[in-house]
């Protein structure tokens, strides 16, 4: 019997692992499209989510099960996946999400991020505390495009124009925020269609949800960077002015997430950035309606470490193939040639990597925390989780205050 070696296996257990969890989600919801449908009474508590591609949705299923070793919160996965592994349908809780290639409608659960039934967003935790918080049903409409910054596509109306040239084509200034816009009326215009489970009640926007900031840090170039910095509070009080006047709710409650991405310990232009961000949280004009929340903290130390360990493994694997195959082909054709070395070379290291034990125990033990890039926080369902419900948690209170 032949043996199938340690990346073919990992190889294939992860492909299971995703196509069991797709499956999942997808039988969750069709069993929950069986159940009857539950009788509502009005109003519809609405919360709009806009930002950019955190906000669409970057954590990953597969590293879902980390939330539930988080030393304070860890009993929160078991608000999104039941101990047979499948995953939670809220009954009361729904979403209206436009993406480029596809509209969601539907119930609350996994499956609603930026990338089809393996993602989510700070939207299920959310609206799982917005869920238990409310008797009335609660409508999502998110509203949000990876990419997007304040200082251009989300630029208010009241904001004007920058004292600083963007770099924005004209018809690019403001789109996001006019977007926005449109979208939350349609889906409010449509709900009856397209919410058949909401048909005839009135609706009631409660609250604005914000989470955004990496274009707006990473993308000035040196000149006009520290501008984009300061300005970045008093666009956002035009942003929440603007939308409190455009859905005529003057005390519409307000809650944002920090650019939280690397956790305490980052460089100096995202330190500069969260300064620009965190005097939002002091705003005489958003005072007492405004929840500003740090997320920062929920990065956790294995989001570093284990992409380190990785890396070190590969490296020394494709060092050691690397000096090993330019020794045997030092005295022929191919060494002459820089381009087919390099070909050579790389070929060598990735079959190596498959067979390296080492290499694949690093690479099990990150995947199991990382499976995005490091500015969707690393793709961590934990940290997604944990913004969600520190979301919820901060827009509770502000609920209380509004007259």
């Amino acid at each position: 019997m032949n043996r199938m070696n340690t990346k073919t296996t990992i190889t294939i257990v992860g492909a299971l692992v995703c196509l069991a969890l797709a499956t999942n989600a997808v039988m969750a919801q069709q069993a929950e499209a069986g159940k009857p449908r539950r009788e509502f009474k009005g109003p519809v508590k609405v919360f709009i989510l806009a930002g950019q591609s955190n906000m669409e949705g970057h954590g990953g299923v597969k590293t879902l099960d980390r939330l539930g070793e988080h030393p304070t919160h860890g009993y929160l996965l078991k608000k999104i996946k039941r101990d047979d592994g499948s995953f939670v349908v809220r009954d009361d809780v729904f979403v209206s999400y436009q993406k480029a290639d596809e509209k969601i409608q539907r119930p609350l659960s996994v499956g609603m991020g930026a990338w089809g039934a393996d993602w989510f967003g700070p939207e299920l935790m959310f609206g799982i505390e917005m869920g238990d918080h409310f008797k009335e049903p609660v409508l999502l409409i998110k509203t949000c495009w990876g990419g997007h910054s304040l200082y251009g596509n989300f630029r208010p109306p009241s904001a004007g124009t920058a004292p600083y040239e963007t770099g924005y084509k004209p018809e690019e200034i403001c789109a996001s925020y006019h977007n926005m816009v449109k979208e939350v009326r349609e889906c409010l215009a449509n709900l009856d269609t397209d919410f058949p489970q909401l048909k005839g009640l009135q609706t009631e926007i409660c609250g604005f949800v914000w989470f955004q900031g990496w274009n707006d840090m990473c993308q000035p170039g040196d000149d006009i960077r520290q501008q984009v910095y300061d300005e970045y509070c008093p666009t956002f009080v035009h942003l929440v002015q603007d939308l409190r006047a455009e859905f005529k709710v003057p005390n519409l409650p307000v809650v944002m997430g920090e650019l939280g991405v690397g956790g305490e310990k980052v460089d100096k232009n995202m330190l500069d950035f969260r300064a620009g961000q965190a005097k939002i949280a002091t705003c005489p004009e958003l005072k007492g309606t405004l929840g500003y929340v740090r997320t920062a903290p929920f990065w956790y130390r294995e989001l570093d470490e284990l992409p380190r360990n990785m890396e070190a493994e590969e490296r020394r694997v494709r060092q050691a193939v690397a000096a090993q195959l330019k020794e045997q082909l030092k005295d022929k054709p191919e060494s002459a040639d820089p381009k087919k070395m390099e070909r050579l070379v790389r070929e060598a290291g990735d079959k190596a990597l498959k067979g390296d034990a080492a290499y694949q125990k690093a690479k099990m033990e990150s995947d199991s925390h990382v499976c995005n890039w490091y500015c969707h926080y690393q793709g961590s369902a934990r940290v997604c989780c944990m913004v969600g419900y520190s979301l919820a948690e901060a827009m509770k209170p502000l609920l209380q205050k509004v007259p």
